[in-house]
């Protein structure tokens, strides 16, 4: 895998963790940013996360994915990464 962005992010609990960005989606109809990533990319298989990407009081927060054309879209880019 290449080397991937490191991004400093606050938990729920107020402390800070490390990801590493795989990539950033956008909605066809631009309505929605998703961000594909992982906690460690050293590893042979690696763990994906996405989360919808928010903006709020000058700050992105991570929200959780849960309408079901949003899922559809990130399962296809992720398996279009699993293929390369």
């Amino acid at each position: 895998m290449k080397e991937l962005e490191t991004l400093k992010i606050t938990n729920q609990e107020g402390k800070e963790i490390d990801i590493k960005v795989i990539t950033i989606l956008k909605k066809p109809d631009g309505s929605k940013s998703f961000l594909l990533y992982t906690f460690d990319d050293k590893k042979e298989k690696v763990d994906i996360y996405a989360s919808i990407i928010k903006e709020e009081d000058n700050a992105y927060i991570l929200d959780a994915i849960t309408d079901k054309e949003d899922w559809d879209i990130v399962q296809k880019a992720i398996k279009e990464l699993a293929e390369d």
